[in-house]
């Protein structure tokens, strides 16, 4: 798991951004899901499995390109629905 690199295009880096000035608990739990994702996080939703849409939280949900020749995730959108809580 560790060998895999996590990467945020600009609009999930702006959502992170706004939860950790809003609620830290939350950001920290969206942080540790992000680092622990494998090839085995979320559900494919095309024919190839690279597209994975995953629930980082109770109120963080998160679209991901998945590339296990590279050991990369693309983190692509991250949708963050404020009031629901961690």
């Amino acid at each position: 798991m560790s060998s895999w690199k996590i990467w945020l295009q600009d609009q999930p880096a702006h959502t992170m951004i706004a939860i950790s000035k809003t609620d830290g608990d939350l950001f920290a739990l969206v942080t540790a899901a992000l680092v622990l994702l494998d090839d085995r996080t979320g559900t494919p939703v095309d024919a190839w499995g690279d597209l994975r849409s995953v629930v980082l939280a109770p109120a963080v949900t998160a679209e991901l390109f998945v590339n296990a020749d590279e050991r990369t995730i693309d983190v692509l959108r991250l949708v963050w629905v404020p009031g629901l809580g961690a």
